[in-house]
């Protein structure tokens, strides 16, 4: 029988999905030790967003939230969620900066790294494999799936064989934006699984916006993947991925050995209800297919997130009739462009300039900065070349002459950066200090607050909390056999 792994992502993609990263670490430290009980061989606990949104929105440091976790998950590989050269920060950032950030993360009890490029270049993330190598950590590029004509299986088993000769430990297919179908899932996993072959497992994700995310589980199965990501109850499905209960059933339907113990994950579902009621955030839930709406969203493949930020921006200028072709000209601009996956920062680069476009009457009248970068090379290789004439339009009166990448990498950073902080800054605060600002990190450090365990870790205790809250109870009986015990509130 064929062994199904389960990588675990409820405090790093299922709260991002659904929840914009605002689970605070408390709840996370309550529920590790079952995560850690529960049999999964990873638990993903942290990507640059979620180390942003606890400078930025919780005043928690990211650093204690993963010493802490690291602590509390001994029995399970931990994995971190890196953005390719913006690490963890928006800028694109140098090797020793890159090396000081994973060398930090093992410090941390993290054993796993997970990479990605927006542009699935890999000579982007080629440093990362090489440094995690070196210090013995497991890594795990993920290649991002995205829809379009020069995107074929050819095109993703070409990026996992480069993958595979830098010696990596898997080969991730991710899914980000619900753009896979059952049916490209059962051409396109077969064609990297061959070139992987025995060299390196096969990991695959999808999210669930389109309502696609479980069928393309199924065919995932059938077709021969190695890993599945799932996350708890709470926080599957929507804009999320499947739930682990109905995974581990899916595989174990399938002839899957799973070990995946069903009623500890059962008490993380109950577990992860109660925090979602207690910080009133949303649970998810399933999405049915519409082939029209799938189609239309293929057009310009503008993600969730960015896709409600975009509506109350036009809203608010009082151009939310524009949409439509807002919409529109994005997926044109994308062509343009040369096809870039729908993550960021070219998600936002390809909105923005839609918008403009759209707005102004005219093609490309304004470019935006990182616009003028993208055409230049600073973020890599596009997957198309760029229409010539459209190059012409966006780099008019400005700079031209191409940007190597790699050129700015060797140059060193990180030594500047100590000098202008001080010496006793540490490798985790000079982290902070290189990826945000110094009035960022500034009122970091006025408003941060303690990381606190939560008071109640049993569901009886909890019970009585909430029941304590209720104006209209005065009293508690509990009876178990000969034993009575009443709480006078």
């Amino acid at each position: 029988m064929k062994r199904l792994q389960l990588n675990e992502e409820t405090f790093r993609d299922g709260q991002q999905s659904l929840w914009a990263n605002r689970m605070k670490t408390g709840p996370m430290l309550d529920a590790a030790p079952m995560l850690d009980e529960a049999g999964f061989d990873s638990i993903n606990i942290m990507s640059g967003s979620a180390f942003e949104s606890c400078v930025l929105y919780l005043n928690e440091d990211p650093w204690e939230r993963l010493h802490l976790l690291g602590r509390l998950l001994p029995k399970t590989d931990i994995q971190v969620l890196i953005r390719g050269r913006s690490a963890f920060g928006w800028r694109r950032f140098p090797d020793d900066a890159i090396e000081l950030l994973i060398r930090c993360l093992q410090n941390t009890g993290v054993k796993g790294i997970v990479v990605f490029d927006g542009l699935n270049d890999i000579s982007n993330i080629a440093w990362h494999i090489r440094v995690a190598k070196k210090i013995g950590l497991q890594i795990h590029p993920a290649l991002v799936f995205t829809e379009s004509p020069v995107h074929t299986d050819d095109y993703y088993a070409a990026k996992a064989r480069e993958c595979v000769k830098l010696g990596v430990d898997s080969v991730n297919l991710a899914d980000a934006s619900g753009l896979l179908s059952p049916e490209r899932v059962r051409t396109l996993i077969p064609a990297i699984r061959k070139v992987v072959g025995d060299k390196a497992f096969f990991s695959f994700v999808s999210h669930d916006g389109t309502g696609l995310a479980v069928q393309n589980y199924i065919e995932a199965l059938s077709v021969g993947v190695d890993n599945l990501s799932t996350t708890s109850l709470p926080l599957s499905y929507g804009n999320s991925i499947p739930s682990t209960l109905d995974v581990v059933s899916l595989a174990r339907e399938a002839g899957y050995d799973v070990d995946i113990d069903t009623d500890i994950q059962r008490r993380i579902d109950d577990y992860f209800y109660r925090v979602a009621y207690e910080e009133q955030q949303p649970v998810g839930r399933r999405v049915q297919f519409d082939p029209v709406k799938f189609k239309n969203y293929t057009r310009h493949q503008i993600p969730g997130g960015m896709m409600s930020h975009l509506v109350s921006q036009l809203k608010n200028l009082g151009l939310d009739h524009h949409l439509p072709a807002v919409l529109e000209e994005a997926g044109r601009v994308r062509q343009e462009i040369g096809y870039p996956v729908m993550v960021t920062p070219f998600s936002q680069i390809v909105g923005v300039q839609a918008v403009f476009n759209v707005i102004e009457g005219e093609r490309y009248k304004t470019v935006p900065s990182d616009l003028c970068l993208y055409a230049r090379g600073y973020y890599g290789t596009p997957a198309s070349p760029i229409d010539p004439d459209v190059m012409d339009r966006i780099l008019e009166g400005e700079e031209k002459e191409p940007i190597d990448p790699a050129a700015h990498y060797t140059e060193p950073l990180v030594e500047e950066v100590r000098r202008q902080a001080g010496a006793r800054r540490s490798d985790e605060e000079l982290l902070l200090e290189l990826f945000f600002s110094r009035p960022t990190i500034e009122r970091f450090h006025r408003d941060r607050k303690p990381i606190e365990f939560p008071a109640a870790t049993t569901p009886l205790s909890v019970l009585i909390r909430e029941l304590s809250k209720r104006r209209n109870v005065s009293r508690v009986g509990i009876r178990k056999g000969g034993v009575s015990l009443e709480q006078v509130f």
